[in-house]
């Protein structure tokens, strides 16, 4: 190796350790800025149909409490005016005024949920009353079920009424006739109430809930659960299923104490979604707000300055050096075949997006359907530039049908096909469809397995939110990342791969 390129690499290694030093010794900054917590965004979209001139909807929204925060909200109503409503713990959003009978009302809200563990001690809360429709009779009946429980620990009583929220009643079940007696209230009454009513004989306070889990989901109705107060701590449990929740930061609370989540008087609801969506940039700069107000001149030119809208290009952008960095190692030196150089980066940060299981699955559509359809355009000899136009035009209507798809059944990684790259996919398509004519199926399925797995892996390590955001705070670092895609420039040695491709010759005497 030429000594050139080894003193350039280490001059390029060397920078980002000064800048970095001067940053952690002189400028106060952390050594590994790593996340504290998670930013969530929730979103609701309504729209209304007129049934009065006048028109009213009450909707349950987020509230701060136990450890989540809400930091930033948007409401839009069209013509009607917007009010907040707070009957503690609850906060309800109400929506009200005079329209025109056919004009559809349009509303939405967004908010940002800061997440963090919750240190703060609650005051220990007082036994509800038996929900409505449980009579003295029933009351007995659920004494009688939980009677060999009294004597646990509320953990160890809760976990009991979990079980039995699924059948399962332990080594000491309930008489068979209280068992049938039961089984006809919870079906009477419901699963939520007949699991209040155990919880209430077993002398634990519960209320119902209703809300959002906290995860990359699309939804039209909200999810119920119970949180029963074990003694220290509120935990949340599902009354049809009998699951516990063991973090209760992912549970998003929208309604307490059984009210309807939605009440809607003089119009017709034709539909609601809501969405929520994981966000890193929003937690960064609430984190790092110090760092924008500091007078030193590496702070007064830290990307932390630009607006946020382009803080999140430029978050992506320093993603691709990363991923580019992969690439070059899984195909110089593992021996990886892929399709081009950059289209699994561009995989790899679309699947972002869509999530690996759902970027693979589409991917693996995209061409299967994709190379039917440019056998097909194959018999009409067309030149090089009108058939990639042609193809890139079904790729684009193929992504359009995913979109509708993924909006009519929820699933929001079907939703999130417009961010793959196309043109890419286009030209993947057509160098499948090559290979299979130049060297068989059997090596277009390889180069086509050897894309989707050096995707992955990229996918797999740019996605470290730890990792995005060293490189964001400390951007000089991507000199040793082009330290290092220059010193595998130079490798030419046998890839890995290559061992047991001429692994005959290795047995050859």
């Amino acid at each position: 190796m030429k000594r050139s390129v080894v003193v350039l690499a280490i001059v390029l290694f060397l920078t980002p350790v000064l800048l970095i030093n001067y940053r952690v010794f002189s400028l106060g900054y952390p050594f590994l800025p790593l996340s504290l917590g998670r930013i969530w965004q929730v979103t609701m979209e309504a729209r209304i149909v007129p049934k009065e001139r006048e028109l009213e909807l009450e909707i349950g929204l987020p509230f701060t409490y136990d450890g989540r925060r809400v930091a930033q909200e948007k409401i839009t109503g069209g013509s009607l005016d917007f009010n907040f409503f707070n009957e503690p713990p609850n906060r309800f959003g109400v929506w009200r005024g005079r329209v025109n009978l056919g004009d559809i009302q349009t509303i939405s809200y967004r908010a940002t949920i800061l997440v963090r563990s919750s240190k703060t001690r609650e005051t220990p809360p007082a036994l509800e009353p038996y929900p409505s429709g449980i009579d003295g009779e029933k009351q007995a009946l659920a004494e009688r079920m939980v009677a060999g429980w009294k004597n646990l620990s509320p953990p160890a009583r809760l976990q009991a009424i979990a079980a039995a929220a699924v059948g399962a009643w332990g080594a000491n079940p309930p008489a068979e006739s209280d068992l049938q007696k039961w089984s006809a209230i919870r079906g009477k009454h419901g699963p939520l109430m007949a699991f209040l009513a155990l919880l209430r004989a077993a002398d634990l306070p519960a209320r119902p809930v209703d809300g959002l889990l906290l995860r990359e989901s699309v939804t039209e109705n909200l999810l119920t659960w119970v949180e029963v107060w074990t003694g220290k701590k509120w935990e949340g449990v599902s009354p049809e299923t009998g699951k516990l929740y063991k973090d209760s930061t992912k549970l998003l609370p929208l309604l307490t104490g059984g009210y309807p989540p939605l009440a809607l008087t003089g119009g017709e609801l034709s539909k609601i979604r809501w969405t929520v969506s994981k966000r890193i940039q929003d937690y960064w700069l609430l984190h790092f707000e110090h760092i924008r107000e500091s007078p030193h001149f590496l702070d007064r030119w830290s990307l932390f300055q630009l607006p946020p809208d382009f803080q999140g290009a430029f978050r992506v952008l320093f993603l691709v050096p990363i991923s580019a960095l992969i690439i070059c190692l899984l195909r110089n030196v593992v021996g990886f075949p892929t399709f081009g150089i950059f289209m699994p980066v561009l995989m790899a940060l679309a699947f972002r997006s869509t999530g690996l299981s759902y970027g693979l699955a589409i991917f693996t559509m995209i061409i299967a359907i994709g190379y039917l359809l440019r056998r097909g355009v194959d018999k009409l000899k067309l030149l090089l530039v009108p058939r990639l136009s042609m193809i890139l035009t079904f790729v684009i209507l193929i992504l359009a049908s995913l979109a509708l798809i993924g909006s009519k059944l929820q699933v929001r990684g079907f939703m999130a096909v417009g961010l793959l790259p196309i043109v890419i996919l286009t030209m993947s398509i057509e160098r499948f469809f090559i290979l299979i004519e130049e060297a068989g199926a059997r090596e277009a399925l390889r180069t086509a397995l050897g894309s989707a797995a050096v995707a992955s892996i990229a996918y797999w390590i740019i996605n470290r939110e730890s990792l995005q955001l060293i490189f964001y705070f400390y951007p000089e670092l991507l000199f040793s990342v082009a330290a290092l895609q220059m010193l595998i420039g130079r490798y030419t040695g046998f890839r890995l791969l290559e061992i047991f491709r001429f692994r005959e010759f290795r047995r050859r005497p």
